[in-house]
This record gives structure tokens, sequence and C-alpha cells, in this order.
């Protein structure tokens, strides 16, 4: 079968990037337009954060089209929702959603201190997305029925109802005020590992690793001093600090799809990757044998390569250099290199070098 690089369609990206914008546009209007009962209860105060999110949305989308058009990503991709659709796939993705999002045990399996600071600050952000984007995008919003009762509207559907000075509605008022602090703490035991690991400094730079977690901090710093004004300094500065709170958000948001948080969308792959190894069949070295990666792995990896003109067949044979484990692939090319005859033994075949930095079945072999 004879693959082409995505690149040969210099307007496929436009096209798709176009095709996708329009797609996410339509949803968030309609969403909002829903959400909000026919444009009944859009919030004026957030209009500034609502145009920045959308803008946000549009940029994610563009940054998300030109990395699944990378053949190996969409693959990956296609491969991710072709095993979930299972319901083996499915139950293995639950379980895998709770592993890597709810317990985070590949950062606890590092270091205890960094799976806290990472545990404050993950969960810190995504519930302040949640509070943020059901307000500003109008899916939320509170009615008032009664002169202390509020009723708590979900996309026009009356979810529940609280008393306006009950605990739950204390609790609910003040929910971005409980993730700022939960971000402000994780964000200052980033910082100071940043500081302190010395080993690391290298490997760092301002605007990667130090500028996002300054940002975070500005964002929850100002958005409590807002609660701070209007209880305790009878709106001193109220303006002045909404004002600062807006920009420092808007800032985030402009500049999400292009930082460190980028990896948000990618945790998409914390589940394909590991379900490639639990629910296909293990495939042996073509060389020792040793069981190293799954046979749809492998399959993937070929036509990935296949599609970017970068495959590396065994010539006059139908094994590929991906069909031999990393440790194989280097002494057979090393062993080539010098003239020596490979023998795959798994293969039950002979190569020789062919005299092109690559490798092929030995004379009677074919």
């Amino acid at each position: 079968m004879n693959f082409k690089p995505y690149e040969d369609d210099s307007l496929l990206f436009s096209k798709k990037s176009a095709r996708n914008v329009f797609i996410v546009l339509v949803l968030v209007f309609f969403s909002i337009y829903i959400g909000s009962e026919q444009l009944g209860y859009v919030d004026m105060a957030l209009y500034g954060y609502l145009w920045a999110t959308i803008v946000c949305f549009v940029l994610l989308t563009i940054r998300i089209t030109s990395w699944t058009l990378r053949p190996p990503t969409r693959r990956l991709w296609k491969q991710g929702i072709k095993m979930m659709a299972s319901p083996k796939g499915l139950k293995f993705a639950f379980k895998t959603l709770y592993s890597n999002f709810g317990e985070q045990k590949f950062i606890r399996n590092r270091s205890f201190f960094r799976w806290v600071q990472h545990m404050f600050i993950s969960w810190g952000v995504l519930i302040s997305f949640a509070i943020t984007f059901a307000l500003v995008l109008n899916w939320m919003h509170f009615e008032l029925i009664e002169p202390k009762t509020y009723v708590v509207v979900f996309f026009g559907l009356p979810m529940f109802q609280m008393e306006a000075d009950s605990f739950l509605a204390f609790m609910l008022y003040h929910g971005l005020n409980w993730t700022g602090i939960a971000v402000i703490i994780g964000c200052g035991m980033a910082l100071y590992r940043r500081v302190t690991d010395q080993k690391k400094i290298v490997e760092q730079s301002k605007e990667y690793d130090f500028f996002p977690l300054v940002l975070l901090i500005a964002i929850s710093i100002t958005g409590s001093l807002l609660t701070v004004s209007a209880i305790w300094m009878e709106g001193f500065s109220y303006l002045g600090i909404a004002l600062a709170h807006q920009v420092t958000v808007i800032v985030f948001l402009l500049y999400f799809p292009f930082s460190k948080f980028w990896h948000l969308p990618l945790r998409f792959l914390a589940i394909v990757v590991p379900m490639y190894h639990a629910m296909a069949e293990q495939k042996p070295c073509a060389k020792c044998g040793r069981e190293y990666a799954t046979a749809t792995q492998i399959k993937d990896v070929q036509i990935g390569l296949e599609k970017r003109q970068l495959s590396v067949p065994i010539d006059k044979t139908s094994l590929h250099f991906s069909d031999l484990c990393s440790e194989c692939r280097r002494v057979s090319h090393r062993l080539g290199g010098y003239g020596a005859k490979v023998h795959l033994g798994q293969a039950n075949i002979v190569l020789e070098s062919n005299g092109r930095n690559g490798l092929q079945a030995a004379k009677g072999e074919e």
C-alpha cells in the first residue's frame, strides 16, 4: 500500500483547522445559547472572560489539529478510539483514567513530595476550569426563588436548592477560593523544588517552567483578594483588583495553548499507550525471541514510518527493523556494518549488509 506524507497537501492543515474551528465555535455558541436559556442569563460582568475563553478554544483546536495531523499521532489517536469502543477497552480506559488522573500513580512512584505538589496543582486547576467555564460560558447560574433560597440551574435545568446562608452555599460561592489556595500551595512547592534542585537548572527555562507557575499564583491571589475586598475591606480597591484578576486570567487563557499546560490534552496518550500493552498480543523479537512490544504497536510504528517516508525494511525479506527489539537492532546494524553475518534465530533468517547502511537477506536466504 502506498502512503503519502500529509505534507503533500499543502492546504490540508488549513482546511482541517478551519473545519475543526468552525465545529468548535458552533458547539460553543449553542452551548452558551442553551445554557443561558436563549441568552437570557448572560453575565455581562464576565464578558471579557467569555471572549478570551472562545479565543483559547480556537487556538487550542488549531494546536490539536496540527498535532493530530502527524502520522504517528493520528495513528495512535485512531487506535485509541478503536480500542475504547470495545467493552474491554472501555473498562481498561476507566481504570487507567482513575489511576492516572485520580490517584496519579505515575507521579507518586517518583516522589511523594512531587505527588502532593502535582495533586494540588492538577486538581486545583481542573476544578477551577470546571467552575470558571460553567460560569463564563453561562452553562450554570443561580436563581433566587425565595428571599433566602437559591436554585442552581445547569443548562436550563434546575438541579437543587440551597439556603443562601447554608454551609453548601458557602462552599459553592467560594469554590474558586478553595481551588486557588490549592494552586498556590502546589505552585509554591513546585517553585521551591525548581529552585533547590540544582540538577535540573540546566534543563529549565524561565518562560517554560517558572512563568506558568507565577501566572497561576497571580490568578489565585488576585481572585482571593476579590473576596477579601468584598467581605473584610468594604469593597476597597475592588475594581482595581477585579481588573488585575481579569488581565491575568485572559493572559493565561491566551497563553495556555502554547504553554507547558499543553500537556493536559496530551493525557489522552496516558490511556492509549498502556492499552497497547494490555489489550494486544505481545510479539517476540525476530532475533532473540524476547517479547518487547505488541504486534499492533509494531505495525503502527511501521505504518507511521512509511507515511513519513522513513521506513527501514530489511531488504529481500518481509521483515522490518522494528521487528527486532532495540538491543538486537543496535547489534545487528553494527554487525552488518562490519560485514558480518547476522542470524535471526526466531525468524530463522541470515542477514548481511546491503551496502547501503542497511541489511538484506544473505544470498541463498531469499
